[in-house]
């Protein structure tokens, strides 16, 4: 083995074991929130010692806002690809959001239980910020989605995106509530659908 191909081994191996990292974190942490989930539980959890694991990530909080961004990462390339399902439709894509959130919850339980225990690390800013960020942008997102849909003639003229907007996004955390507490009946697609068009009054 040259030289080359050892060093992209070693490295090979470095992002695997990074990634498995980041996935135990996620597990750890959506199951027990960011305060009582420690360094030596996702070591644990991911199969390596805590010493290796500082190797990764400095801090507990690094590794949190890392998995973050993954979370974060997955769900806007999951997003996308509605949108270049439905470029001329934005209710369609909206619509199809939503579901594609469902199923995002459904295939990764921890991941959506770290967004539920995210609102209760809040006190601090480092960990605030991010968050309120990213519900920023999806706010933002989604009322340029509506307003294309005013203009295409989809909404009444008279209807208040930003509002609706609101209304759409708030759905996203009650998904995540009904997952949480075992409500079954409202993680079914048909109505997840039927919700958004109600919003929409399409």
């Amino acid at each position: 083995m040259t030289i080359v191909e050892k060093a992209r081994d070693r490295y090979e191996h470095y992002e695997e074991q990074r990634r498995r990292i980041i996935q135990a974190a996620i597990d750890v942490f959506g199951e027990h929130n960011y305060d009582v989930g420690t360094m030596a539980m996702i070591a644990k959890e991911a199969g390596i010692s805590e010493a290796m694991l500082y190797k990764h990530f400095s801090s507990k909080k690094e590794l949190f806002m890392k998995c973050f961004e993954e979370i974060v990462g997955d769900l806007m390339s999951r997003y996308a690809q509605c949108y270049k399902s439905n470029t001329d439709d934005p209710l369609k894509y909206l619509e199809d959001s939503a579901v594609t959130y469902l199923r995002y919850i459904k295939e990764s339980s921890t991941g959506s239980k770290f967004l539920v225990h995210l609102f209760s690390s809040t006190y601090d800013p480092e960990l605030k910020e991010p968050l309120v960020g990213f519900f920023k942008a999806s706010l933002e997102t989604v009322q340029k989605a509506l307003d294309l849909a005013k203009s295409k003639g989809q909404l009444s003229k008279k209807a208040d995106t930003e509002l609706l907007a609101w209304d759409y996004v708030g759905h996203y955390y009650s998904l995540m509530l009904a997952a949480e507490i075992g409500i079954e009946p409202m993680m079914d697609e048909k109505r997840v659908r039927a919700f958004v068009r109600t919003i929409f009054q399409r």
